[in-house]
């Protein structure tokens, strides 16, 4: 029996500290934030390619040009998919709304790389509400085994109760081979 009293407190309070760091963990307010919910692609190339106004991968739009999603032609750096913001061809980006509070502060993360085709060095715009940042990638050595995947963010304070999020690529001197762009992140910072 003392055994049992034992083994119920244990369970118990792993419980209760695994409830814990639930509260303690803020929630992603981006939906399929890895691109892994979307349009079926292609073993051969690895990639599909989508134009401007295409909404087939969830939670997102194409706002301008062309973006490939990527699946096997490198590896991502979260799940199975990522994007390269550079189409095949045309320089794009996507868009999505998200659910906000007027005033507060929230936290941008994403996963950076980007396609190992020339031009070496990558270029992402991010913008969340009225913010604003540049972002550079240099895939000098990187293969698509080993992409180098960077962590990068934005803060930014909401205007309203929707804040629409855009990663656009600014790579010039390329039709196809742009940032990629994977695991893509929004919390309240408290």
């Amino acid at each position: 029996m003392r055994h049992m009293r034992l083994a119920m407190a244990c369970l118990l309070a792993v419980g209760v500290f695994s409830y814990a760091d639930d509260e303690k963990s803020p929630k992603n307010l981006v939906v399929n934030g890895s691109f892994e919910d979307g349009p079926e692609v292609p073993a051969v190339p690895g990639f599909a390619s989508l134009d401007k106004d295409s909404d087939a991968i969830k939670g997102w739009k194409v706002t301008r040009g062309q973006i490939d999603l990527i699946e096997g032609y490198w590896k991502g750096a979260e799940g199975k998919r990522s994007l390269d913001l550079n189409g095949s061809p045309g320089t794009g980006g996507v868009k999505q709304t998200i659910t906000t509070e007027k005033g507060k502060k929230y936290k941008l993360t994403f996963k950076l790389a980007g396609n190992p085709g020339a031009p070496a060095k990558k270029e992402v715009t991010v913008e969340a509400g009225e913010s604003k940042k540049a972002f550079a990638f240099d895939a000098t050595g990187k293969t698509q085994e080993e992409m180098g995947w960077e962590l990068k963010e934005l803060e930014f304070t909401a205007t309203g109760d929707k804040t629409d999020i855009e990663l656009y690529s600014t790579t010039a001197d390329t039709e196809n081979s742009g940032p990629a762009i994977d695991d893509v992140k929004v919390v309240e910072v408290k």
